[in-house]
């Protein structure tokens, strides 16, 4: 019994004798990795919005009325001052215009009438046929008659304008959008007729949270992405922004405006606008996915004599997936892409390819 035990114990130590060294048991993690490289990185804050004409206008009528004729389709190009729509009005305005007219006429003939019996008396006053007394009466009379003549005018005036009015033109050279007058429908007033949009671009009125508020400026870029164009992004820039926050909805009102070249933007197509509130450039930039998370912050691995090191970082800008390094690693280290949640500080690690 005693033999057998003395057996066993060698044959422990033996086993023990033969165990690899702690540093045999290392495991080398395949990894890959990305020079650190300066690159571009922006943060965006987003709206939905409405596109609108950058010259835009909804047209009503100047006075209640029948709609008589539509003179343009949707779609029409249309120049300033092009009449569009004309209105039963017209007619009425017409014959006003028309007595007006002969209300000028009868008179400016009686203030010219007025004017030579003046003219006339004041011979004889001087040559001393007729009393001043005489003379002033008629001077009465003409200055009276002057009076009516300039009421006549401004008569006229007014119901020229009343007439012109009958007829609802371009006030501005555009293209027709909808047209909601239909002829024989009677207009009130309180309703629009028709819409034209000009050709000085698009834009849109957006609201985006507080936070941004000190972010924000005129001259910023943007880019709108509209679905309708096969999610199509097409470059603008922040035209307006409002100095304080809206007290009903919370949010800061911006305008922005897309200068289309090619014409491809429609007024009433609705995109997601998006605003650069801030830009880094010849920043550090990497997949989110590199960090390593920690009760401080964050953590990076970089290969240094082919082992993984651990960094603490300071992260700037997030977005898109991406993030900003701003302290932790210099251009030029081995950043680990691929296998870094995998590797403890000083692991050995063999860099390979994707």
């Amino acid at each position: 019994m005693k033999k057998a035990f003395v057996i066993c114990a060698s044959v422990i130590l033996l086993a023990a004798a033969c165990e690899p060294k702690a540093e045999d048991d290392e495991r080398t993690v395949r990894v890959v990795v990305q020079p650190a490289a300066a690159g571009t990185i922006s943060t965006e804050s987003y709206a939905s919005a409405r596109l609108e004409g950058a010259e835009e206008a909804l047209i009503y009528p100047s006075m209640p009325g029948r709609v008589e004729e539509v003179l343009v389709s949707e779609g029409d190009f249309v120049e300033a001052g092009q009449r569009l729509i004309k209105m039963d009005t017209d007619q009425q305005a017409g014959a006003g215009s028309s007595a007006a007219l002969a209300g000028l006429s009868a008179a400016r003939a009686n203030q010219e009438n007025a004017r030579a019996n003046y003219e006339r008396l004041e011979a004889l006053y001087e040559a001393g046929a007729v009393s001043a007394q005489d003379l002033d009466a008629v001077r009465t009379g003409f200055e009276a008659a002057s009076a009516q003549l300039s009421q006549a005018q401004a008569g006229y005036t007014q119901a020229r304008t009343a007439r012109d009015n009958a007829w609802i033109a371009a006030p501005f050279s555009g293209r027709i959008g909808r047209i909601w007058a239909r002829a024989g429908n009677t207009s009130s007033g309180a309703s629009p007729l028709i819409s034209i949009s000009g050709n000085g671009g698009v834009l849109a009125r957006i609201l985006l949270p507080e936070r941004d508020i000190f972010s924000l400026e005129v001259g910023q870029a943007a880019y709108v992405t509209v679905g309708a164009l096969d999610n199509m992004s097409i470059p603008g820039v922040v035209t307006a922004v409002s100095p304080s926050v809206d007290p009903i909805s919370g949010l800061v009102s911006v305008e922005v405006r897309f200068d289309d070249a090619e014409g491809v933007l429609r007024p009433g197509l609705s995109g997601r606008i998006a605003v650069i509130t801030r830009t880094s450039d010849d920043a550090l930039v990497y997949p989110e996915r590199v960090l390593r998370r920690t009760r401080a912050g964050f953590q990076i691995a970089v290969v240094q004599d082919g082992r993984a090191v651990l960094r603490e970082v300071t992260v700037g800008i997030r977005s898109h997936g991406m993030v900003e390094i701003v302290s932790g690693i210099e251009p030029g280290d081995s950043v680990i892409i691929v296998g870094q949640n995998s590797v403890i500080d000083g692991s050995p690690v063999e860099v390979v390819e994707r």
